[in-house]
């Protein structure tokens, strides 16, 4: 069929019911240097206005067509017809709300090239929102009692209801306070008293932080015991299986919580939709919308892999939350997933998400699953959603040996012992460049601002990441290294948890076990074993970190090869727990100290020219690594403290004097001292998001003044 003929079929597709929102503004086919034709709204009379005879003959000769669109049944026949005609190479999207029917697939057939990806974009200045929520049909609404009203619903089951725009709140307890900071829990939310006047709430969740505060989780509720105390179904979110938080808990979607204006419960048994209105007046029949998808544009390849995707300048917004679904445990990192997000890319390569603004979302916002080359995430702004903003997460088929929880063991006979990964399903050579990423985790607060786990080679530069429950920037595992962090301001983190820093990550991989002396007995043995998995060193450098609860670098349980240099920590200083082959050079640790905890004997651990301002704080450390030296402390206590413990005989004591902490210059301009340490100066100002947009949005933290005690006497021969 020629081409002139399928826009001309596509544009007698779309009926009048196809319009879901009225776009704010129209791009004309005249405003793109390329051939393009409109795919109009519909007529009044349900026909849609055909393509001009000049638009159609002009598609009909030229490569690289551009489709535009302005509402969800038409964006999904253009994607449709696209498939047939590899001609079709850009949609672009005219102002308004999208709809989607389902979510949009990108696969195979709609692969571009290096000199034309194809490309779903917004049409000039045009404000693109693709929608997970769907209007409601119009609900009768009759008054049931105490303020509450009801409508018969019998539509598809949802988690989110919003009217207009308000998001509205599943009944729950203890009711949602905006002005809460912190958790909003209760110890009594599943106590025996409130249990006792629930009828039947099977269908509810509890959720909790976790009860040693590594993160957040949640439990189905699946009804009652016989004894009337409540069945749970299996914790998920969570790897570290423990009781929930005692205190920081709460429980939603019980149809007897539902009591504060604003709330709403859907009873799916009776077919009944009840609600409390905000102002206390009978609710409208129309502008009700609730949640429908959990994801909003799916980039996969099927029978084959996709390429050279480009996805521009759109909104992303309303999806379901997918906490319940988070089954999957991350090998032995904490975290338990869900391979979704409101973009999903997996089986494809040189794909672009490009200045998208990611908010209101129930879930993850950019999910990178499987096997995925040279993904490019750049300049988008991802605020207010329920779970994580970034995250390349591998399939753990491609690791070899793998394990699933803490305390799974393999025999060291048992362990596989080539190198590296053992297929190509994982992520690699991506990046996630100029993305400003704040308050997520709203949910699920098992969330960070990027999350890797089994990959290679991830670029995370120049992000601006905080107000977050967890870590700003999570590495799960050691598999496969090669990452690169730079330039990253990671600030206001772990809020509502503990035990981890702005930057956290683990390394229990294939060598590591829970049992202390099996692990010195392993790698004793076979001291290749460490670097089996962690096969290239994660680079991080020039970023500034603070977390306020606890390290601004947080390197637990067996995180290996690292090279951690040029970084700015303004509050919690730096840990390393076992490990191997950590270089730690040239940082600033203000007002904060070095932890080391439970070092090998033979780590290869290096800690050289950094500025500490506090006395070291070791656990456990019988064994110092290949170097602790040359170090300025602050403090002449530190340094003697050091010494005696018998490191830093070449370290120096006294006043770095930094250029102005207040505006968060902290370049030392005590050069004798920085030069006995071979300390450099690196840029101040270079931190985060870069695009005048989202500069102009983003927060920065707060810079402390050096303690005063840092001016206190050195020992002999080593002050200045």
């Amino acid at each position: 069929m020629k081409l002139a003929a399928i826009l001309l079929a596509l544009a007698g597709t779309l009926p009048a019911s196809a319009a879901t929102a009225t776009p704010a503004g129209t791009a004309s086919a005249a405003a793109s240097p390329r051939a393009a034709v409109a795919v109009p709204a519909s007529g009044r009379h349900g026909v849609a206005a055909p393509a001009t005879a000049a638009d159609n003959a002009a598609l009909a000769v030229k490569a690289g067509a551009t489709i535009s669109v302005r509402n969800g049944r038409a964006l999904e026949a253009a994607l449709q017809r696209a498939r047939g005609d590899r001609r079709i190479r850009r949609i672009e999207l005219a102002a308004g709300t999208y709809e989607l029917a389902a979510p949009l697939l990108i696969d195979e057939r709609l692969s571009g090239t290096a000199d034309a990806p194809f490309e779903l974009s917004a049409a000039p200045r045009a404000q693109v929102v693709l929608s997970g929520a769907i209007h409601l049909p119009a609900l009768r609404w009759e008054p049931w009692r105490d303020g509450i009203w009801r409508a018969r619903h019998a539509g598809p089951p949802f988690q989110r209801l919003w009217l207009g725009k308000q998001a509205l709140v599943r009944a729950r307890y203890p009711n949602a306070d905006p002005m809460q900071a912190g958790f909003g829990g209760a110890a009594d939310a599943t106590g025996p008293e409130r249990v006792a006047r629930w009828h039947d709430p099977a269908g509810a969740v509890l959720h909790a932080l976790h009860g040693n505060r590594w993160g957040g989780l949640q439990v189905p509720i699946l009804g009652k015991n016989a004894d009337g105390s409540l069945a749970y179904g299996a914790q998920v979110g969570n790897n570290r299986i423990m009781p929930p938080s005692a205190t920081d808990r709460y429980v939603e979607n019980v149809f007897e919580e539902l009591d504060a204006p604003g709330e709403w419960f859907d009873d799916r048994r009776d077919g009944w939709l009840y609600f409390k209105p905000l102002n206390g007046a009978r609710p409208p029949a129309r502008g009700f919308r609730a949640g429908m998808h959990e994801a909003l544009i799916r980039i996969e390849g099927h029978g084959a892999q996709v390429n050279h995707v480009r996805i521009r300048k759109l909104g992303f917004q309303d999806t379901e939350p997918t906490f319940l679904k988070a089954d999957e445990p991350l090998l032995r990192s904490d975290w338990k997933f869900y391979r979704a997000g409101a973009v999903t890319i997996e089986n494809a390569a040189d794909v672009r998400i490009e200045d998208g603004d990611f908010t209101g979302l129930g879930g993850h916002a950019i999910v990178v699953s499987g096997r995925a080359r040279r993904v490019r995430l750049t300049g988008n702004h991802i605020h207010a959603i329920g779970g994580t903003a970034v995250a390349f997460v591998g399939r753990p088929e491609a690791v070899r040996s793998p394990l699933y929880e803490y305390h799974e063991h393999l025999d060291q006979a048992a362990l596989d012992p080539a190198p590296g990964p053992r297929s190509d399903a994982y992520p690699r050579d991506s990046a996630a460049v100029d993305n400003l990423i704040h308050d997520i985790g709203q949910i699920d607060r098992q969330a960070a601002g990027v999350q890797i786990a089994m990959s290679a080679r991830i670029t995370v530069d120049h992000n601006s990441i905080y107000h977050v429950p967890r870590a700003g920037i999570n590495i799960g595992d050691g598999n496969w290294g090669g990452h690169v962090l730079t330039n990253n301001d990671v600030f206001d983190t772990v809020r509502e948890s503990g035990d981890h820093g702005a930057f956290n990550s683990w390394g229990r991989d294939r060598y590591w076990d829970p049992d202390r002396k099996e692990m010195d007995r392993r790698v004793a043995a076979d001291p290749r074993l460490p670097l089996l998995d962690a096969v290239e060193p994660i680079i991080m450098r020039r970023n500034r970190f603070r977390c306020d609860h606890g390290w601004d670098v947080d390197l637990d349980d067996g995180a290996s090869n690292y090279v951690i240099e040029q970084n700015l920590l303004l509050a919690g200083g730096l840990k390393l727990r076992e490990g191997f082959a950590r270089v730690v050079r040239n940082n600033i640790m203000v007002n904060g100290t070095f932890h080391p905890h439970v070092w090998f004997a033979d780590s290869g651990d290096v800690l050289e020219a950094n500025i500490v301002m506090a006395p070291y704080q070791p656990i456990d450390i019988a064994h110092w690594g290949r170097s602790v030296d040359r170090n300025l402390f602050a403090s002449a206590d530190g340094l003697a403290e050091a010494r005696a413990r018998g490191t830093d005989a070449g370290s120096v004591a006294g006043d770095p004097r930094f250029a102005a902490p207040a505006e968060g210059d902290y370049t030392v301009t005590n050069a004798a001292l920085a030069a006995r340490i071979g300390f450099v100066n690196f840029p101040m100002h270079d931190f985060g998001v870069r695009p005048a947009r989202l500069k102009a949005l983003a927060a920065a933290p707060a810079y402390p003044q050096p303690n005063a005690a840092t001016t206190a006497a050195a020992p002999p021969h080593g002050a200045q």
